[in-house]
């Protein structure tokens, strides 16, 4: 591809390194330093107590899901968007909870707040969270959630895996909430696999490292965390199973590759705005659409987003073919039209929003390395259909 999804971000001093790390027979290359470092590193640039790295963005999601299902004393509801990734879905439908699917705003391609409220009226007995995506790096209101939080009483996470730079009110976005992000290799940060949860709660934060570690007890430990209350005197320490958990831990050798990407943070940030603010200045916004940004939010996209307000998604993708850019829908799509979801759709008539970007709608990279020059080119060629 001339231009792909994303680029290795790593430089061959970047590799060297990684190569020093993994031919030192005293490194220990599964869960260790190197991810406490990494979680340490994020936690501080997020502005939260705590961060725990794992295996991906949908385990952080799947971690989350778990942690709420175990607070929900009866609340059987989860709020989702219609269009999101896949596996911000899932992991809640597998704890248990009814998903209820809300249109998402052309604003801000998060949930319709307005029939999020309406929905609330109707059912605020039965919501044990609702769950907004930042969906492809667009921040959503996040005045609206906190006091939508602070007047219903409501547990609002967020899935961020699309948006770990962007702020609101000189805030990192994962900071307000608990929340997920991801650090895979097409995202804004790469450890090539990886994603993170972000909470100020210590009981989720103890919840998060017995049950990324198959429920051991002894996960506590190494981050100085008592054990006594979680503790089984009947079995053995090593194999004092606490809950039901899994593995979704992560490996020293991401968390170091991860650190390694984060330097760059900065130059990263600057980079996709400066992309961003040069495409929506060269596209023809009569002709296509571009979300608005929100109040007091620095949104920092992760990618360039191409919706065609005359029906012409068809010719975009060919666009793209000829130029050798490589492309992708809108995340998911209208879920309601996936095979696995559909079964939780009443009426494709309530999401009008999500099907026109489903119909509509498709993005291509947006990385550091991406010139100038093919941004203007796709854009000039765009506007031209």
């Amino acid at each position: 591809m001339n231009w792909p999804l994303n680029v290795n971000n790593f430089s061959f001093l970047d590799r060297l390194k990684i190569c020093k790390f993994m031919l030192n027979p005293a490194n220990r290359w599964t869960q260790g330093s190197k991810v406490k470092e990494f979680e340490s590193k994020m936690a501080d640039y997020v502005g939260c107590k705590y961060a725990v790295f794992v295996s991906s963005g949908s385990a952080a999601n799947t971690l989350l899901a778990e942690y709420q299902k175990s607070i929900a004393f009866g609340k059987d509801i989860v709020v989702l968007p219609s269009t999101t990734w896949q596996t911000s879905c899932s992991p809640w439908i597998k704890a248990g909870f009814k998903p209820k699917f809300i249109d998402v705003s052309l604003l801000d391609f998060s949930i319709d707040t307005d029939k999020l409220v309406d929905f609330t009226q109707s059912f605020k007995s039965r919501i044990a969270c609702v769950f907004p995506t930042s969906l492809i790096g667009f921040t959503p209101r996040m005045s609206f959630y906190k006091n939508y939080n602070k007047n219903y009483h409501i547990k609002v996470c967020f899935d961020n895996c699309e948006n770990t730079f962007g702020t609101f009110n000189g805030r990192n976005v994962s900071s307000y909430f608990s929340s997920t992000t991801s650090t895979y290799f097409g995202h804004q940060i790469q450890s090539i696999e990886g994603g993170f949860i972000f909470t100020n709660s210590e009981d989720e934060y103890e919840f998060y490292l017995i049950n990324r570690n198959h429920g051991m007890v002894r996960s506590l430990a190494p981050y100085g965390l008592e054990t006594s209350a979680f503790e089984n005197n009947k079995v053995d320490k090593l194999f004092d199973f606490y809950s039901l958990g899994s593995n979704h831990r992560n490996t020293d050798l991401n968390a170091l590759i991860g650190s390694l990407d984060f330097k760059r943070v900065g130059k990263y940030k600057k980079s996709r705005k400066d992309l961003y603010s040069f495409f929506k200045d060269k596209i023809n916004l009569n002709k296509f659409y571009l979300p608005d940004q929100a109040p007091k939010a620095e949104d920092v996209p992760f990618c360039l987003p191409i919706i065609s307000k005359e029906g012409k998604k068809d010719k975009a993708l060919q666009v793209c073919k000829d130029l050798g850019i490589e492309y992708r829908p809108i995340i998911s799509g209208y879920l309601g039209y996936q095979t696995c979801y559909e079964q939780y759709f009443e009426s494709d008539e309530d999401h009008p929003n999500s099907i026109y970007l489903h119909n509509n709608g498709l993005y291509v990279g947006l990385f550091h390395k991406l010139s100038k020059r093919k941004v203007e080119k796709l854009a000039s060629t765009l506007n031209n259909i």
